[in-house]
C-alpha cells in the first residue's frame, strides 16, 4: 500500500492528541502539578508520560494504573517543589482514537495493524506483535533502570549526600564536661577538653574540622580552637578527648569573657568552623559547623571558706603573719592553671591584711589554697574595731564573713617560665574580684583553762541580802590564746555565772579592770572591783546553803561559766577580744567554823550596865583560816557557860578578815530563869576573884538581821577562856573594926573596909554580908542594906567605907585577935556575900579574901 504521507523532511511535528477516556486520566496530576510551568526543565512544553499498555478501544488495565501512579510518585520525589527533575526527560505519549483514519500515520502502520479477516495472516501477525512487544518492554524497563540510576547516583552523591551530612552534624549536640586551661601566655594557652557528641545519627561516621573552630562570646571573637577527630558510632556519637593549644584573637575581649566567666553562673561559647565528613564510603567537605556550648560559670565562687587560721607569729615587716588554708569550690567544669595570686584581705569593709598563694591550679569541685600573708598594723579605730570583731568571732567559734578582694595574678616560675610578667588578659579578668570568704569559729577553743580567786571580799547589809558586794584584790588567770604572736592583756571584764554544784547560784559582772599579763606566759593578774554578787532569783534557798558551807567547810568550789573580754596590745594596735568564753572551777577556803585556832579574850573590861545585863566590852581574836574576807553588819552571839546561856555578844558591824582578826566585842552579861541565873553567879564569881573559865560563844537564827547568813551563822559554835579580872590590887585593901567595953557585954561592934573598884565603871553595895575569921575561927559577921544610902566605889578607886555594924563572936581567937589589932598584925579572912549595882545592873556575887590586912579604927566621916 502506498503511502500517502510526505517526504520526512516535509512532515509536521506529531501533535498531541487529547487524553484517553476518563475512565484513567493520570495525566491530570502531572499538569495540576504543572499548573504553574507548561515548561519541563528542559525548556521543552511539558508532555505527560507515554502510557505503553493503552489501547483506544479498550479501557486501561488496573495494573498499568499501579505501575504508572507508581511511576508518578517514584519521579515526583526527586524534587522539592513538585517540578520535573533534571534529569528526567518525559517521553511524549503519541494516541490516536482511530489510527486507520488518521491521515498522519504512516501507511506501514496502516497495514500492519489492518489484519483483515484472514485467519492466519491474522494469527501470524498478532505472534508477531506479542514478540516484538515483549522485547519492546524489556528495553523500556532496561532503559528506565539506567534513566533512574543515572538520575539517583549523581542526586544521592552531589544533594543527598551532602544534605544528610549537614542535617547529621547540624542536629547533633556538643556538650562539654570539662575544660582545663594550662600553660597561658599572652597569645595562647592549652586547652584539654573532654566532652561528648550525641544525636550524630544511624551512620558510623568521622568529623574532621582542619582549621578548627573558631570561639566567639557575646557577639566576640575569643580566639580559634583546633579539634581532634571526631569518630562518632551509629545511635551513640563519641567521646571528646581532646589537648589543643587555643589561640587567642582578641585579648581584650577575652579578658572580658573571662571576668564574666568568674563571676556568673553560667556562659554560652559559639563555635564555627567547616567540617569534613567521612561515611557509608564518602568523603563530604565543606559541612557548616555551628554550635553553641553552654558552660556553668563559676558564679564568684560561692563557696570559699577558711577551714584553718593559724597566726603563729609577728611578722618582719610589721604586723602578724597568719596563715591559712581555704577552701574554694568551682562549680564550674573549667579548670585555670592560675599560678601566684595575691589578695588583700577586707573585713567590715576594712582592709585587715594581705595573703599570696603560690602554684595555684584551679579545678573543678573544692580546691584547697593555701594563703600566707600578715594582718597589717591599724592607725584608725574603724580598723581596729574590724580586726577586734573578726578575732572575737573566731575565738567566741562563730563564723565570720570576710571578703577577699583580687589584686595580682601571675605565672608560677617553673621550668618553662621563668616569667613573673602578669599575663594581661588574666590579670584584668582578676584583678577587682570580689570573693566572700566564710571565717570558721574555732571548735572547743579553751582560752581560759583555770581561775584562782586568791582573795574575795563579801560584803553584806541587811538592805542587799542576796546581792552582796564581791571584791577581789588578787584574781590570777591561766590562759592560753591559740596563736603564737605576743599579746600583752592590759585590762580584762568578766559576765560570770557562778554555779553551786548543779545549780546556777549568782551572777558577777565585772566592768573593765586593769590586767597585768602575756601571751608568753599565760597568766593574768588581774582584780575583781566591788561588784554585785547578784543570787539569782529563786536560788535564795541554794545561797543559804552556799553560805554555810563557807562557814563551816573547809573549803567550796563552785563552777564559773561565762564570758571575758580583754583589751590587749599586740602588733596591729590594741585588740578588743570578746565573748571569751570559759567553764572552770574554782575554791573558797572556807572559814571551818573559826576552830582552827580557838578564839582568845585579849582583854575584858566591865564599863557598865542597865537593869537587864552587864555591859563587859571584851578584845577577842578570831583566826579566820580562809581566804574570803566577810563583811556581815550587825553580828549577836549567845554566851553560855555550863550549858546555860548568860548572855549575848555583840559584834556591831562585824568585818572577819583573813587571817588573824582582833576584834573588840560586847557582851551582854545578863542571865535569865534560875539555872541560868546560878551559873552566871558562878561565872561572875570566878571572873571577879580572877579565876578563868571556859565559855561558849555560839550562833543563832537571831544572831543577823541578814537572812542569807542566818543558817551560816546558826551553825557557829566557838569556845573559849575567859579570863579573871586581873587588878594591880585586891577589893579588899583593908578593913578595919572597933569595940568597947561594953562590946564585951553586947557582942557588937563597928567595922569597915577600904575597898577598891576594878572595874571600868562605879560600883555600889547595895547589901553586904561578910563573915570575918582569924585563924579559921569567926571573929565576927556583919549583915548590912545599903540600899538606901549605897555605897559608891568610882572606877579604878579606893574607898573607906562607913562603920557597918559587926557582930562579935567572942572567944579566946577573938581576944588574940583583938590584941593582934591593937599592934597592927591583924590578917583576917574575909568571905561576903554582896549585892552590886553594876551601873544599874544589879548582881550579887560571892567574895572572899584572905589576909586581909585589919585593924582598929572607924570608917570613913567617922570617930
Amino acid at each position: 500500500m502506498a503511502s500517502n504521507l510526505p517526504p520526512p523532511h516535509q512532515q509536521q511535528p506529531t501533535q498531541h492528541i487529547n487524553q484517553p477516556p476518563q475512565t484513567y486520566q493520570p495525566e491530570k496530576n502531572n499538569r495540576a502539578r504543572n499548573s504553574n510551568t507548561n515548561m519541563n526543565n528542559f525548556g521543552q512544553p511539558s508532555t505527560p508520560p507515554v502510557n505503553l499498555y493503552y489501547r483506544p478501544d479498550s479501557p486501561v488495565p488496573p495494573s498499568s494504573r499501579t505501575s504508572l501512579d507508581s511511576n508518578d510518585q517514584l519521579f515526583s520525589g526527586f524534587s522539592a517543589d513538585n517540578t520535573a527533575s533534571p534529569y528526567y526527560g518525559s517521553i511524549n505519549k503519541v494516541a490516536t482514537s482511530d489510527p486507520k483514519s488518521d491521515p498522519q500515520i504512516s501507511r506501514d502502520t496502516q497495514e500492519f495493524m489492518n489484519i483483515g479477516d484472514d485467519p492466519q495472516k491474522k494469527d501470524k501477525n498478532l505472534k508477531g506483535f506479542l514478540k516484538n512487544k515483549k522485547k519492546a518492554c524489556c528495553f523500556l524497563c532496561c532503559g528506565i533502570s539506567i534513566i533512574i540510576a543515572a538520575i539517583m547516583i549523581p542526586v544521592a552523591v552531589f544533594v543527598i549526600a551532602p544534605a544528610i551530612a549537614q542535617g547529621a552534624v547540624t542536629g547533633s549536640k556538643l556538650h562539654f564536661s570539662s575544660a582545663n586551661l594550662t600553660n597561658l601566655t599572652e597569645d595562647n594557652f592549652v586547652m584539654k577538653v573532654n566532652g561528648k557528641v550525641t544525636d550524630t545519627g544511624p551512620m558510623a561516621a568521622t568529623i574532621d574540622v582542619p582549621d578548627g573552630v573558631e570561639v566567639s562570646w557575646n557577639g566576640n571573637v575569643l580566639g580559634r580552637l583546633p579539634l581532634d577527630t571526631i569518630s562518632a558510632a551509629p545511635f551513640v556519637g563519641a567521646d571528646i578527648d581532646s589537648s589543643q593549644t587555643f589561640t587567642i584573637l582578641n585579648k581584650t575581649a577575652f579578658g572580658e569573657f573571662n571576668k564574666f566567666m568568674l563571676t556568673s553562673k553560667e556562659f554560652t561559647w559559639h563555635l564555627e568552623g567547616s567540617a569534613n565528613v567521612r561515611a557509608a564510603g564518602l568523603s563530604l567537605k565543606g559541612i557548616k559547623l555551628i554550635k553553641d556550648v553552654t558552660m556553668n560559670g563559676m558564679a564568684n565562687f560561692p563557696d570559699v571558706s577558711i577551714k584553718s587560721f593559724d597566726a603563729p607569729s609577728d611578722d618582719p615587716a610589721g604586723g602578724i603573719t597568719i596563715q591559712l588554708l581555704s577552701i574554694m569550690v568551682n562549680p564550674s567544669p573549667i579548670g585555670v592553671e592560675l599560678g601566684d595570686l595575691e589578695f588583700d584581705v577586707l573585713y567590715n569593709n576594712q582592709k585587715i591584711g594581705e595573703v599570696t598563694a603560690s602554684n595555684v591550679i584551679l579545678g573543678t569541685g573544692a580546691n584547697a589554697l593555701n594563703l600566707n600573708g600578715r594582718l597589717i598594723p591599724q592607725n584608725t579605730s574603724e580598723g581596729l574595731a574590724a580586726v577586734s570583731e573578726l578575732f572575737s568571732k573566731y575565738i567566741a567559734g562563730e563564723n565570720a564573713n570576710t571578703t577577699v578582694l583580687a589584686k595580682t595574678v601571675k605565672p608560677s616560675k617553673n621550668n618553662n617560665n621563668n616569667s613573673t610578667t602578669p599575663i594581661s588578659w588574666l590579670q584584668s579578668a582578676f584583678v577587682g574580684t570580689t570573693l566572700s570568704v566564710v571565717l570558721h569559729g574555732a571548735q572547743n577553743l579553751t582560752v581560759i583553762n583555770s581561775v584562782d580567786i586568791k582573795t574575795m571580799d563579801l560584803a553584806f547589809n541587811k538592805d542587799n541580802a542576796y546581792s552582796p558586794t564581791a571584791q577581789s584584790d588578787a584574781l590570777s588567770v591561766a590562759f592560753k590564746i591559740p596563736f603564737g604572736f605576743q599579746l600583752k592583756m592590759e585590762k580584762i571584764a568578766q559576765d560570770i555565772t557562778i554555779y553551786g554544784g548543779s545549780y546556777a547560784l549568782a551572777t558577777l559582772s565585772t566592768s573593765y579592770t586593769d590586767a597585768n599579763g602575756d601571751s608568753s606566759i599565760g597568766k593574768i593578774d588581774s582584780k575583781i572591783p566591788p561588784t554585785p554578787f547578784s543570787v539569782i532569783k529563786g536560788a535564795e534557798p541554794n545561797f543559804q546553803d552556799f553560805s554555810e558551807h563557807l562557814t563551816m567547810d573547809s573549803s567550796v568550789v563552785m563552777t564559773m561559766k561565762g564570758s571575758a573580754n580583754s583589751i590587749a596590745s599586740t602588733s596591729i594596735g590594741e585588740v578588743e577580744i570578746k565573748g571569751i568564753k570559759f567553764i572552770v572551777d574554782t575554791q573558797l577556803q572556807g572559814l571551818q567554823g573559826l576552830q582552827v585556832k580557838p578564839a582568845t579574850i585579849n582583854s575584858l573590861s566591865v564599863t557598865g550596865g542597865t537593869k537587864d545585863y552587864m555591859i563587859i566590852n571584851l578584845s577577842v581574836t578570831l583566826f579566820n583560816p580562809s581566804n574570803v574576807k566577810i563583811s556581815m553588819g550587825d553580828v549577836i552571839l549567845d554566851l553560855y557557860f555550863q550549858g546555860q546561856k548568860v548572855g549575848q555578844v555583840l559584834m556591831n558591824n562585824f568585818i572577819l578578815d583573813r587571817g588573824s582578826n582582833t576584834i573588840n566585842l560586847v557582851a551582854h552579861f545578863g542571865p535569865n530563869g534560875d539555872k541560868a541565873i546560878a551559873a552566871g553567879r558562878i561565872l561572875l564569881d570566878a571572873f571577879m576573884k580572877g579565876d578563868s573559865n571556859t565559855v561558849g560563844i555560839q550562833g543563832s537564827p537571831q544572831s543577823t538581821e541578814i537572812g542569807s547568813l542566818q543558817k551560816a551563822l546558826a551553825g557557829l559554835k566557838l569556845s573559849t577562856s575567859m579570863p579573871g579580872l586581873k587588878s594591880d590590887q585586891p577589893i579588899l585593901v583593908r578593913s578595919r573594926f572597933t569595940i568597947n567595953f561594953g562590946s564585951v557585954f553586947t557582942k557588937q561592934g563597928t567595922a569597915s573596909v577600904d575597898a577598891y573598884n576594878p572595874l571600868d565603871t562605879t560600883i555600889k553595895f547595895l547589901k553586904m554580908k561578910a563573915t570575918i575569921t582569924y585563924k579559921g575561927q569567926v571573929i565576927g559577921t556583919l549583915d548590912q542594906d545599903l540600899t538606901s544610902s549605897p555605897i559608891a566605889i568610882p572606877p579604878k578607886q579606893v574607898m573607906t567605907t562607913r562603920d557597918l555594924n559587926l557582930t562579935l563572936q567572942i572567944s579566946l581567937t577573938a581576944i588574940q585577935s583583938l590584941f593582934a589589932g591593937i599592934s597592927g598584925d591583924l590578917a583576917t579572912d574575909i568571905t561576903s556575900t554582896i549585892v552590886l549595882a553594876i551601873g544599874d545592873y544589879v548582881t550579887e556575887i560571892d567574895y572572899a579574901q584572905n589576909q586581909v590586912p585589919t585593924g582598929l579604927g572607924h570608917g570613913s566621916n567617922q570617930k
